[in-house]
């Protein structure tokens, strides 16, 4: 089982990134990235960690992507139970436009590369 666990719910991805989840570790389940208060403990973070380590079982594949502390204590629960875990790889790409006012907008668009493993 491939795991999202981000604010990056997978119906929205493009089709090389579902192919790519697929062919890593089958069907694909997301698992919403939650708000992580800076008021949280770290102590706070790891038990949060571990109720969303909870939906994840050893073999499964994990992408882990939100707020760092909270994504560093899951990815090292996560890797120590035994699952795999990865990041989207993308290239940022920036395409500036000036309106006839002179107005300029800068847009940045991440096109997906790839899943790097942690390991």
């Amino acid at each position: 089982m491939f795991i999202n666990i981000s604010n990056h719910p997978s119906p929205k991805w493009g089709t090389e990134q579902t192919g790519a989840a697929v062919a890593l570790a089958g069907d694909i389940r997301d698992i919403a990235f939650p708000n992580v208060s800076p008021s949280m403990s770290f102590n706070d973070i790891e038990g949060l960690a571990a109720t969303l380590a909870e939906g994840v079982g050893r073999g499964d594949c994990a992408m882990v992507s939100g707020e760092f502390s909270l994504t560093f204590a899951l990815t090292r629960l996560l890797l120590s139970r035994g699952a795999r875990v990865v990041v989207a790889a993308t290239e940022r790409r920036s395409v500036e436009s000036t309106s006839a006012d002179g107005t300029v907008t800068k847009t940045a668009i991440f096109a997906f590369v790839g899943f790097r493993e942690i390991i």
